[in-house]
């Protein structure tokens, strides 16, 4: 597939299941904690925070964001360069439930468009869910009930999920817009890029080329306050966000990505 009819097969396979096509936000976003736009999401914060009201109907939606990450919270200018996958400036496609559904349709869906619409081997795939350390003082518990669903997909095909969920801590799995704003913990998709495709998981959130997550399924459940204490939202919501020039790499096989097979 090309790039564009990757991207509009994404959008595509989100419109299906109900979701609201909606255009890419401007670069300058209209937040006082972020310098530009660096993710999906940034536009619907008002929304995630119940200061106004969803547009849509059913309440979901899916997009193609152009993102900037210079400074800030998510700052990738130091990685830039240095490997094959991050970028200052890209693409981030994504879906939203705003208070509509939660963790098992975004799994469900996540692993329908990877595995049956795009026919990515599900050997190579290893989700990540949130596990606190309670010591350093993390919000929220463990994050059993997204566990449950990845263990449910991965069983299915014959595989286990012991090896293909890998547990994450805050700064890998608890994803925060900023230092204030809606957040909470996350389920990660990552591919294994090696030739054989056997690392069982050791390259998960180990900062190699050769195993690179793909998609953020964030499911946002509070608000974090300017006092660092965390608020529950009045709603649970997803706000999910894939790399598109990862995909397309990865689908495309260009340079420094193996074919995926087996």
């Amino acid at each position: 597939m090309t790039s564009q009819e990757i991207r509009k097969s994404f959008l595509d396979f989100f419109k299906s299941k109900g979701h609201t096509i909606v255009p890419s936000s401007s670069l300058m976003p209209d937040s006082p904690n972020l310098l530009f736009t660096n993710a999906g999401m940034n536009q619907f914060v008002p929304i995630f925070l119940g200061e106004q009201k969803c547009p849509y109907d059913p309440a979901r939606a899916t997009d193609t964001q152009k993102c900037i990450r210079a400074g800030g919270k998510h700052n990738d200018l130091e990685d830039v360069g240095m490997d094959t996958y991050h970028h200052t400036f890209f693409e981030m496609l994504g879906n939203w439930s705003f208070g509509d559904y939660f963790k098992k349709e975004a799994i469900d869906w996540a692993w329908e468009l990877l595995t049956e619409v795009w026919k990515f081997p599900v050997n190579r795939m290893y989700a990540t869910v949130y596990s606190p350390d309670k010591s350093l003082g993390d919000p929220s518990e463990f994050d059993q009930e997204a566990w449950n669903f990845w263990a449910e997909k991965f069983t299915s095909v014959g595989l286990d999920p012991s090896i293909h969920i890998v547990n994450g801590n805050k700064k890998d799995n608890f994803w925060m817009m900023g230092d204030t704003g809606p957040c909470g913990p996350c389920s990660e998709v990552h591919i294994d890029l090696t030739p054989d495709g056997d690392t069982r998981g050791s390259l998960v959130n180990a900062g190699s080329a050769q195993c690179i997550e793909i998609w953020n399924l964030v499911f946002i459940q509070f608000n974090a306050n300017a006092d660092g204490t965390f608020s529950p939202l009045p709603a649970t919501h997803v706000d999910t966000g894939m790399g598109f020039e990862r995909v397309c790499s990865i689908i495309q096989n260009t340079r420094n990505f193996p074919v995926l097979t087996g």
